[in-house]
């Protein structure tokens, strides 16, 4: 080896210092012993992780709770349903139980969306059919009180023969009919089928109990205890209903929702996450 590089053993021609191979003839100069050999050292490979987003549990977190508070509000609607329904036929607590029952369909209502777009639909279905039933009750009702006063007016007989107040009997009749409708769709959804065929027997005995009690047994004191059969099915169907909410048959477990909130909302959204 010179001192200005290292001389090929081959040609003799003088190569750089750091060669390895001759320049003129391609000759090795001198073989790299393993302990020269360098090996670059490689830097430990870091998995990369990404800090999950906030607002996406934020979200997931809040979507939990309402749907929870969502199951509650429908249990215990259902619960003072069979309640309300229990105890309307008493004479002397059955404005207590339809206050119940109001009370009971309000949470029912507010809980719906949980229970899937069937019962949505159907809840939605019950309040129309409702509301028009009503309707029809208010009306038999007005005509009704306007036909007693004709009937019996104070200074003489009847102005307007029986039959036409029986024909407000069969609209009133008929509103029942409607309502109960109603309430067969209330929970329809949330039953399984032995629950369905109680709303059903429930819904066939109001109206032959309203029958009976409009056209049969009018005279008969105390006849509005029969209403005790139609109150029973019905309870005893929303009961079930609880019961498959209580034992978690329903709703079905769903995943997190997915929000994809536009850019300008993250931040607040960030904020509420954090704070």
């Amino acid at each position: 080896m010179s001192l200005s590089g290292i001389a090929c053993p081959k040609c003799g021609t003088n190569n750089p210092a750091t060669a390895r191979y001759c320049c003129v003839c391609g000759n090795l100069l001198a073989p790299v012993s393993p302990a020269q050999t360098v090996t670059p050292s490689l830097m430990p490979s870091v998995p990369v992780t990404t800090a999950p987003s906030t607002y996406y549990g934020y979200v997931a977190s809040y979507y939990e709770t309402a749907r929870a508070t969502a199951i509650d509000r429908t249990r215990t609607g259902l619960l003072l349903l069979v309640i309300g329904l229990v105890i309307s036929w008493i004479p002397t607590v059955g404005a207590v139980g339809i206050f119940l029952e109001i009370a009971g369909a309000i949470l029912v209502i507010l809980g719906r969306h949980t229970f899937g777009p069937d019962h949505a639909r159907n809840v939605l279905l019950s309040i129309i059919i409702f509301v028009i039933a009503i309707a029809v009750v208010v009306v038999a009702a007005i005509f009704t009180l306007i036909s007693e006063l004709l009937l019996f007016p104070p200074g003489g007989g009847p102005l307007v023969p029986a039959s036409f107040f029986g024909g407000f009997l069969v609209a009133l009749l008929i509103g029942i009919a409607i309502f109960g409708t109603a309430e067969v769709l209330f929970t329809y959804a949330l039953q399984t089928s032995s629950g369905r065929i109680l709303l059903w027997c429930g819904y066939a005995s109001t109206i032959s109990t309203s029958s009976l009690t409009f056209f049969v047994l009018n005279n008969v004191p105390n006849v509005s205890v029969i209403s005790i059969i139609p109150a029973l099915l019905y309870g005893y169907a929303y009961y079930l209903a609880r019961e498959r909410i209580v034992h978690g048959e329903m709703p079905a477990p769903s995943a997190p929702r997915k929000y994809n909130f536009p850019a300008k909302f993250r931040d607040v959204v960030e904020l509420a996450a954090n704070s």
